[in-house]
C-alpha cells in the first residue's frame, strides 16, 4: 500500500505541482489551509505532511504544533519562500523533519520525501539524512 502525503499550501498551483511530483511514490491528499489540514490529518492519517510556512489565518508553525499533538509520529516537511534561518530553526525545533525553501527542486523534494518514508536505499551520502541542505 502506498503511503499517504498531505500537501498543505494556500496556493492551488503549488499543491497541484507538488502532487504531480510525488504521485508516483504516494497517495496525495490536499488542503488549502491549516484548519482543513488538521481535519484531514485526523481523518486520513497521512504518514507525511508537506506544510507551507506562510498561510492566512493559521500559519504553518501553528499547524505543525497541532499536527504533532494529534499524531506525534507523523513526519512533517516545512516548505517556505523564506530563507529565514530563525524560522527554519524554529520549525526543526518544533519537530519538523526538514525545511525546504521555494522554488522547490522536484528531484530534491522527492529525494527528501523518499528518505523520510524509507523508500530510498542508503547511497552512503551522509548529507542525505540532514534536515537541511544548501542546494546550488
Amino acid at each position: 500500500m502506498m503511503p499517504k502525503i498531505l500537501v498543505v499550501d494556500d496556493d492551488a498551483e503549488t499543491r497541484r505541482v507538488l502532487g504531480c511530483v510525488l504521485a508516483p511514490v504516494a497517495a496525495i491528499i490536499e488542503a488549502a489551509d491549516g484548519a482543513d489540514a488538521l481535519l484531514k490529518i485526523r481523518s486520513d492519517k497521512p504518514q507525511l505532511v508537506l506544510l507551507d510556512v506562510v498561510m492566512p489565518e493559521m500559519g504553518g508553525l501553528d499547524v505543525l504544533r497541532s499536527a504533532l499533538i494529534l499524531v506525534p509520529t507523523m513526519a512533517v516537511v516545512m516548505l517556505s519562500g523564506q530563507s529565514d534561518i530563525a524560522v527554519a530553526k524554529s520549525a526543526l525545533d518544533r519537530g519538523a523533519r526538514a525545511y525546504i525553501t521555494k522554488p522547490i527542486d522536484p528531484r530534491q523534494l522527492r529525494e527528501v520525501v523518499e528518505d523520510i518514508l524509507g523508500l530510498n536505499e542508503d547511497d552512503g551520502d551522509p548529507d542525505r539524512k540532514k534536515p537541511w541542505r544548501v542546494v546550488g
